[in-house]
């Protein structure tokens, strides 16, 4: 194993595994980090070293190298990606559909365990699919933080529903939720989870025990959930991947 000094991007290195395997490796620099470490984002299907500044991303790059072999085992147990095309199999709400294309501008709909979503062009599928995803994450997620906010009363400033590369979900200090549109393909009690979860952040930032009170206030049975992403949230993740 050994690192590639010689990368010209500064954000980007390669290792090398025992069997003579190359893999590459991202490099970031995030000030909140206390030391260097490696991970593996599962949305992205890609090692990432984390570095506290600048001048430690080499140091970030050795450490990666030292555990290639763990990154070559880690990105192999990865499910396969799954591609937004016709002809996939797709989980919404926990229930698996068959992507179909259509020639049209029709809005996408269900028909006999087929998702079928117009386009005009072949090329715009994708694009029209993933908004359908988010579109329907954001009204599920909509109703279900209005229940949870009820029961805890606490009020979020915004909702959102975009690509999230390492969470499901976020609160932030102004009061905004994000949430992961892969959320609306788990079934519906993970969801709700997920949107307990983030609510009971406008209580406490944290996952003290206050916290997780907050979040059984709002769903008794909230483990059901978690243990769900515990074991498919890597296959969650591959949703949209080709690889």
């Amino acid at each position: 194993m050994r690192f590639d000094s010689r990368a010209p991007d500064p954000t980007q290195t390669e290792i090398e595994t025992i069997d003579g395997r190359r893999l590459p490796v991202k490099l970031i620099v995030n000030p909140r980090a206390r030391h260097v470490s490696v991970r593996i984002d599962p949305t992205r299907r890609e090692a990432i070293a984390t570095a506290p500044s600048k001048r430690h991303l080499k140091h970030a790059a050795q450490f990666a190298a030292e555990r290639a072999g763990w990154i070559a085992h880690e990105l192999s147990r990865l499910p396969q990606g799954i591609q937004l095309a016709p002809g996939a199999l797709v989980p919404l709400r926990g229930i698996d559909h068959e992507l179909v294309y259509e020639h049209g501008r029709a809005a996408p709909r269900i028909e006999n365990g087929k998702l079928i979503a117009p386009a005009p062009d072949a090329a715009l599928f994708e694009s029209r699919l993933l908004r359908f995803f988010k579109d329907q994450a954001r009204a599920d997620l909509v109703a279900r933080v209005a229940a949870h906010a009820e029961t805890l009363g606490v009020k979020p400033s915004r909702l959102q529903v975009k690509e999230l590369r390492s969470r499901w979900g976020s609160c932030s200090s102004d009061g905004v939720l994000s949430f992961s549109w892969r959320v609306i393909c788990a079934p519906e009690f993970v969801l709700d989870y997920l949107a307990a979860h983030e609510v009971a952040h406008l209580r406490e930032m944290n996952h003290s025990r206050r916290f997780w009170a907050h979040v059984r206030k709002c769903m008794p049975d909230y483990e059901r959930g978690r243990e769900w992403l515990h074991e498919h949230g890597c296959a969650l993740h591959a949703i949209g991947h080709a690889r």
